[in-house]
């Protein structure tokens, strides 16, 4: 992420509560074509698992966004 971050080729963060988990978070990216790709755990495809803001925060700033957008999904 970070070096497609560096080519220029990230718009923005996105964190949302992780579906059927509870107190948990995912982070996507959007990419400049406008597709998104959700942040994976290292050397593998598995979405990775937020326990905290505080944890997605410390991502989206180790990947070089200076923000976060975030997004409540709630179902009714």
């Amino acid at each position: 992420m970070r070096d497609l971050f560096k080519d220029g080729a990230l718009k923005a963060a996105i964190v949302a509560p992780a579906p059927m988990q509870q107190n948990a978070w995912v982070l996507t990216v959007e990419r400049t074509d406008g597709s998104h790709e959700y942040m994976t755990v290292a050397r593998s495809t598995r979405h990775k698992i937020y326990k905290s803001l505080e944890a997605v925060s410390a991502d989206v700033a180790r990947v070089g966004f200076s923000e976060v957008k975030v997004v409540n999904l709630q179902v009714a």
